[in-house]
């Protein structure tokens, strides 16, 4: 399996939180905190389906059992993490954040927190794939 697509939307939506922590950041609520949520939203929706369709068939296959229990665990939170974030988006409306500014930034950091930790496990497990140990083949060579 080709990861190449999963990794390049880990880096947009990386960069997209980035710019949303820098936002919560901000004392008064700064233009464009919107828009940067919905875009978040969008890259997030995308980036679930293809590893429902994909990521997490391939590595319950794998030949590596460590593998496979980590994929397991974090097939769990798909679904826990979604769940967290839909509420999230539905519960800020942009009239509720403006009237309860600092509520918003910090749920708003507890969130970008939960999905960057959860970024860095999927790399390190994409990791897995791409060395081969996912679709049951030894690792990859590697040049020193």
């Amino acid at each position: 399996m080709d990861v190449g697509e999963l990794r390049h939307q880990h880096e947009e939506i990386t960069l997209t939180a980035r710019a949303l922590a820098r936002a919560v950041s901000e004392e008064r609520q700064p233009e464009g905190v919107a828009r940067l949520r919905w875009q978040l939203a969008r890259q997030l929706m995308t980036h679930l389906a293809l590893e429902d369709r994909l990521l997490y068939p391939a590595l319950k296959r794998s030949a590596d059992l460590r593998t496979r229990d980590q994929a397991a665990a974090l097939e769990q939170e798909i679904g826990a993490l979604g769940a967290i974030f839909n509420s999230y988006m539905a519960s800020w409306t942009d009239d509720r954040i403006a009237r309860e500014w600092p509520a918003f930034c910090a749920e708003t950091r507890e969130i970008l927190r939960a999905l960057t930790d959860r970024v860095g496990r999927e790399d390190r497990l994409f990791g897995t794939l791409a060395d081969g140990r996912a679709a049951g083949k030894p690792p990859a060579a590697r040049s020193a």
